[in-house]
């Protein structure tokens, strides 16, 4: 390169401004097409949540709740008494002993228990989510829940029921059935003992996530426990013809189980909370007595 060429360089081509203003006028007709594309799929998925979550549940629950209340009674006292007839006639026709038969009448003794307290022992696990006050969830992590659980697990439905299998059906209404109780539960935080708010802390946040499948369990017992029951005591009437020892059995867990399974629940919602109870005040040992040397030195 000589002195001329430095002292004269040649000119660099310039796009015109007209041309730079079709590019960012493109650009911006682009986006805004992927702005409403992205407005029309919002709307979309508002709308199919909104099939699902713009119902009464908290109402419908409780209404479920008191229906199986109500007439569970009569389905643990007629179960106890067929458990009983049944034992009875099984003991008498293949001659088995004597204890057998006292066995019957302990299952008819402990019928007469299962229907005072099923009431208050369906109630009893129950109450930590109905009568504590309800812990922080991020709205964000409910919602990501909602469609990831929700939405997600209903298109995995579709396509399992596309298998056209026996078990890729029952394996298809099964997830549904979850993916819809998912939208339910993340619509509605308070069925579950959450609301929809900022955790004080990590440790806080993580106990709730952790707590969140007994939660829920808890939350949806007495109606599990009821409709178990009821499934049982059906089971049990068309084994009578067929097989008197599976009908005792099955009537049996259908008189007892609603008291023995709230029971089970409540110790086992216990001993977690207490493990986690007992984790949170060693994770924040150091930070207390941190605050403690602070106020110490302070003084």
């Amino acid at each position: 390169m000589n002195e001329e060429d430095i002292q004269n360089p040649e000119p660099q081509d310039v796009p015109p401004a007209e041309e730079t203003f079709d590019a960012a006028s493109k650009a911006e007709a682009v986006a805004g097409k992927v702005a409403g594309c992205a407005g029309k799929v919002d709307a979309a998925v508002a709308k199919c949540l909104g099939l699902v979550e713009n119902h009464p549940w908290e109402d419908w629950l409780a209404a479920a709740n008191g229906f199986i209340g109500k007439f569970l009674p009569l389905v643990i006292g007629v179960s106890g008494v067929l458990a009983f007839v049944v034992g009875l006639v099984t003991a008498i026709r293949y001659d088995l002993p004597f204890s057998f038969v006292l066995g019957n009448v302990g299952i008819l003794v402990a019928t007469l228990f299962s229907m005072h307290l099923a009431g208050r022992a369906m109630a009893l696990p129950r109450s930590f989510v109905e009568k504590a006050e309800p812990e922080a969830a991020r709205p964000e992590l409910l919602y990501v829940a909602k469609i990831l659980f929700g939405l997600g697990g209903l298109v995995f439905a579709i396509w399992m029921l596309l298998q056209f299998t026996a078990d890729a059906l029952v394996a298809a209404i099964v997830t549904a059935v979850v993916s819809l109780l998912a939208i339910v539960v993340f619509s509605h935080p308070g069925l579950i003992g959450l609301k929809a708010d900022y955790p004080t802390n990590a440790v806080e946040e993580s106990i709730t996530i952790l707590l969140f499948p007994l939660k829920l369990v808890l939350s949806l017992l007495t109606l599990f426990v009821g409709v178990a029951s009821i499934v049982l005591f059906a089971v049990g009437v068309v084994n009578v013809f067929s097989n008197g020892g599976e009908a005792f059995a099955d009537f049996s867990a259908s008189a007892l189980a609603p008291v023995v399974v709230p029971v089970c629940a409540y110790a086992l919602y216990l001993s977690v909370v207490f493990v986690l109870d007992f984790y949170r005040a060693v994770v924040s040992l150091p930070r207390k007595l941190d605050e403690l040397r602070k106020a110490v030195e302070a003084k």
